[in-house]
């Protein structure tokens, strides 16, 4: 009986530590190629920074949303919810 609730313990406790380790690597930012940016995000950046390029792009997979972030040549930072929808900027 007692080798059973070590077993079960230590189950548990893999089963725990295996949901933090998930949690924190999907909050991580990761960058990924332009052409995998949504649709509507990278019409946005071509219709409003036309003579600007991407510097970069990264999908931050969080727990309830997946966010983008846009960095252009000229040091603005763009951010889009994951249908491409701008939601915040800086400069």
């Amino acid at each position: 009986m007692k080798k059973s609730k070590v077993i079960l313990a230590s189950f548990v406790g893999l089963i725990i530590a295996a949901m933090a380790v998930t949690v924190d690597i999907l909050d991580e930012d990761r960058v990924i190629p332009e052409e995998q940016l949504p649709l509507a995000a990278k019409t946005y950046v071509q219709n409003h920074f036309p003579y600007n390029n991407i510097a970069y792009a990264k999908i931050k997979n969080e727990v309830i949303k997946t966010t983008y972030t846009v960095g252009m040549n000229n040091g603005f930072e763009l951010e889009f919810d994951n249908q491409g929808m701008l939601t915040d900027f800086d400069d």
